[in-house]
């Protein structure tokens, strides 16, 4: 974000901010414990069922991308109450919803206020905490991140339980109409609007390109090649988009910080430690209510014990960043995903719930300590110049994440069950490993 002045200390604002994306990430997986009621409702599959969460993550990596534009070309006050429209807009009209395809599309404007307050929370934490602390203060960040699904699938499992799957969107509905009330007194504008342009084929290029990719992986184990197909033709529309970058002069999305490597390997950390937790809070209510028959309600109170732990845990991981560095935090923090994921697959087989609950804690608690450490590490390798570009980049890799893992992993579950999809995403996750031990081995982040 553009800075003219130094900014004084806005904590008032920060906490709006912060409880913003909480209930933006809230509403992102609020749709997870949801899902089978909607298919049987609308008489649709899983695949077509998951695209109310891949598509709800394209716009929102689409918008997360464009915030650096967005926060140059509107000022702080009018992004926030831009993205409070969309947000009560969209879930309106998913509560009204008389069709999947009128459901999708309420949930793509709804994605459009995701897309603005996730990475707004980020620019105003960088904008607002000291610089020796954004350990601290991006957990605190990531940790409303990850308290809103801890949350969003016990609110989920009631509201579907009480009302039908239409009321789940009241809640997050009610509570940003709350804030943007609140709003009009507590944001205050941290620097003046520019003119900047927009370049239309570079969103045309990502959007094009992130869905494909999304589709073809969505194919992988029942159509391999469609799926390499699409997936192909999604790539060259991506590296399109990345090569358009480097030749405009308004670039939306500035790639240069990539060039470090310091930040472009912790950016793919944070890629793969958000993979395993999209993924498993899609996968996990979906393996309860299908494979157990258990309740909406049910599924989601079990959802929240592993997403608390990550959330401690990430509170945790921010802690020990600033005392001590990502050595041996990172590679820690993935040894622990990969434990679970063996446990999760051996429990899985059983059928049994209370292992398959402790696995998957143990997968959660391991995402707590990589997830914000891998950012903040990333972005302490940046000037402060480079920042407001870096924090883009990391806000994109989040939802990108959001978009590829459900995709890929909602496939394979699909067609080849639960105890594969989790083997698929163990084999992810121990390729993050080896990375995280290198990267935090070699030191490479600026500490």
């Amino acid at each position: 974000m553009n800075r003219t002045t130094p900014p004084q200390p806005k904590t008032g604002m920060l906490a709006l901010f912060y409880i913003a994306a909480f209930v933006a990430s809230f509403n992102e997986i609020i749709i997870n414990v949801a899902i089978v009621d909607i298919m049987e409702s609308f008489g649709i599959g899983s695949v077509t069922a998951q695209w109310l969460v891949t598509g709800y993550m394209i716009v929102t990596v689409v918008l997360v991308a464009a915030i650096a534009y967005l926060s140059a070309r509107f000022s702080l006050r009018r992004l926030f109450f831009m993205g409070s429209i969309c947000f009560i807009a969209g879930s309106v009209a998913a509560m009204a919803a008389p069709s999947f395809p009128v459901l999708l599309a309420a949930r793509l404007v709804q994605a459009v206020g995701s897309g603005i307050f996730i990475p707004t929370m980020m620019n105003v934490v960088m904008a607002v905490a000291p610089r020796e602390k954004l350990g601290t203060y991006f957990s605190i960040g990531s940790s409303c991140i990850v308290l809103g699904p801890a949350f969003a699938p016990v609110m989920s499992g009631v509201m579907v339980t009480v009302g039908g799957w239409r009321a789940v969107f009241a809640p997050g509905c009610i509570v940003f109409a709350v804030l943007a009330l609140v709003g009009i007194v507590a944001v205050k504008n941290i620097a003046e609007p520019s003119r900047p342009k927009l370049d239309a084929p570079s969103v045309m290029f990502m959007a094009v390109g992130l869905v494909l990719c999304s589709f073809g992986l969505t194919r992988v184990t029942t159509d391999l090649p469609m799926a390499i197909a699409t997936i192909a033709v999604g790539g060259v529309a991506i590296a399109l988009f990345a090569r358009r970058q480097k030749s405009i002069d308004d670039p939306l999305l500035n790639l240069a910080p990539l060039t470090r490597s310091g930040f472009s390997v912790a950016c793919c950390l944070v890629i793969i430690a958000m993979m395993m937790t999209f993924s498993m809070s899609v996968l996990l209510p979906l393996y309860f209510e299908t494979t157990l028959q258990l309740s909406a309600f049910t599924a989601g109170m079990l959802m929240l014990i592993p997403v608390l732990v990550n959330a401690l845990t990430a509170l945790v991981g921010g802690r020990i960043l600033d005392r001590f560095g990502t050595w041996p935090l990172l590679p820690a923090g993935f040894a622990l995903i990969v434990v679970g994921f063996v446990l999760l697959v051996l429990a899985s087989g059983t059928g049994e719930l209370v292992p398959v609950v402790a696995a998957a804690t143990i997968v959660y608690a391991g995402v707590g300590p990589v997830f914000a450490p891998s950012q903040t590490a990333g972005l302490r390798t940046l000037s402060p110049e480079e920042n407001p570009h870096g924090v883009a980049i990391v806000n994109v890799c989040i939802q990108l994440a959001g978009c590829v893992g459900p995709a890929l992993f909602v496939g394979v579950f699909s067609s080849a069950g639960f105890t594969v999809a989790v083997i698929a995403a163990g084999c992810l996750a121990f390729i993050g490993l080896v990375t995280a031990f290198c990267y935090a081995r070699a030191g490479r982040n600026v500490h």
